[in-house]
Formats: C-alpha cells, structure tokens, sequence
C-alpha cells in the first residue's frame, strides 16, 4: 500500500466516531513494533498472498502482547489463499474492490464484540470445492455425482463448511463468500463490465439485495411488506434473468455480473 492511500485510509478511519487511530506503518516489521509499543485493539493489514513469509507474519502479529484483532484487506485473493490466511489467524478479510463498506463493517464488528467462533479453523481444499458447488445452487446428490462420493459425505462437509463460516443455510454461505471476496474453485471473476441483465425492475433489485444479506424467502416479504407468494412470484422472474434455478446460484450469478456488491 503506498503512502497515499495508507495516510488517506488512517484518516478515514481516524473521522469515525469512537475510533483513535494508534498509528501507520510502512512495512510488517513496522507495524509489529507499532502493535508492540501501541497496544492496539485492531490491526488493518494489507495481504497480497498467502505465501509463507506473510504467513508468518500474521502469526507474528498474532503474538504481539495485545494480540490485536487482525482485519486483512486483499484485492482478489483465491478461497486457498483466504482459507490458509483465516486459519493463520486473520480475524476478518474484506475484498477491497467493493470499497469501504467491508472494511467498515468489519470495525464495527469489532467494536461490538465480535470474534469468529473458530478463528484458527480454515477450509480444507475438498471443502472450498464443496462449497463452490454449493453457492452454484447444486443439491447434495449434484455435488455427490459430480464429485463421486456420498450424499452423506456431502452433507457432513456441508455442516462442518456452515459451522466454519457461522453461517445457517447455503444462501447465507454465498453471501458470505461474497463479503470475503473470495473466488471459489472454478468461479469466473467477471466484473461489472461483464455481460448481464440490466433490465431488473426495482422489485427484482430489492429482492435481489436481500437475498445478498442472506434472507430467507419469508425474512424477504417481511422486509418488503409484500406476501411471500409475491415474493415467489417475483423472484421467479428474476430467477429466469439471472439463468439462476435457486437463491444462492442467482446470487453467485448476480455477483459475477457485478450485480450485487460485498456488504
């Protein structure tokens, strides 16, 4: 990160209320002895890989004395390289192509409390496939056929996939991946000039975006005071638009198109 914007983003974060920013370092080595003499509560970091060295360094960082809330900002890095971060011990990875929004919820999440259930637990190579195919809206015998195992052992990775993202259902699951920013095993990194449907009415862009926050179809008709039949029919539509069968692959649809950004 270079100069600019690590100054420009200190003072973003220094203009929200309650927040005192403790410092800015340069390098990884500069931040460890920040961390150490500063005690921060949080720690905003820019990741570029996963490789060994920045590996390590989260580790490093880890073990500062106030062992702060590490908060992981990347550009596009793969699910292998997030899961290998997470299980590191970075608390929270926010995409930056999606601006500041992540990174404001990911504060907030922090100073409300919040810490991730297993920060120490990331997913297995066979579970971000899983997972791929899950947010493509493939039921449990699809990924079993197409991955030549067992409805059973689908399920039982499926549980141990939402216990890991703490999440309660496979729409719940794509719209976290979507606010990590992370790009699943075979899933096309199309942006907002890629090709889509730009036709969507405003009904359809509102069921849209609750579907991103991981609603349920009933939780959607209340937050738009609409009947869930309504919904149903609505989103049937824009089902069809999207080339979508179901809620989690419309949203891994909408999202390649750039459609619906991270939240």
């Amino acid at each position: 990160m270079d100069g600019l914007l690590r100054d420009a983003l200190a003072n973003w974060i220094a203009s929200l209320p309650g927040y005192l920013v403790a410092g800015a370092a340069a390098t990884g080595d500069g931040l460890l002895r920040l961390c150490a003499l500063r005690s921060p509560d949080t720690a905003v970091v820019e990741l570029r890989s996963a490789d060994p060295d920045e590996l390590q360094f989260v580790g490093e960082l880890r073990a500062v004395r106030s062992e702060p809330h590490i908060v992981g900002l990347h550009r596009a890095l793969d699910a292998r390289s997030l899961a290998f971060l997470h299980h590191a011990g970075v608390h929270r990875l926010v995409s930056t192509r999606f601006g500041v929004a992540g990174l404001r919820d990911a504060l907030v999440e922090v100073d409300g409390g919040w810490r991730p259930t297993s920060p120490g637990h990331g997913l297995s190579a066979r579970e971000l496939e899983i997972l791929a195919l899950i947010c493509a809206g493939c039921s449990a015998a699809e990924i079993a056929a197409e991955l030549g195992i067992s409805p059973h052992t689908v399920t039982n990775h499926k549980r141990r996939i939402f216990a890991k993202l703490d999440v309660q259902s496979r729409t719940q699951a794509t719209a976290e991946v979507g606010r990590l920013g992370m790009l699943l095993p075979g899933q096309l990194a199309r942006g907002p000039g890629g090709e889509g449907p730009r036709n969507l009415t405003k009904r359809e862009r509102d069921i849209l975006d609750s579907i991103a926050r991981g609603e349920s179809v009933r939780q959607t008709a209340q937050a738009l005071g609409i009947a869930i039949k309504t919904v149903q029919s609505e989103q049937r539509q824009l089902f069809s638009k999207l080339s979508a069968r179901n809620r989690p692959q419309a949203l891994t649809n909408a999202r390649g198109f750039g459609l619906v950004e991270s939240t």
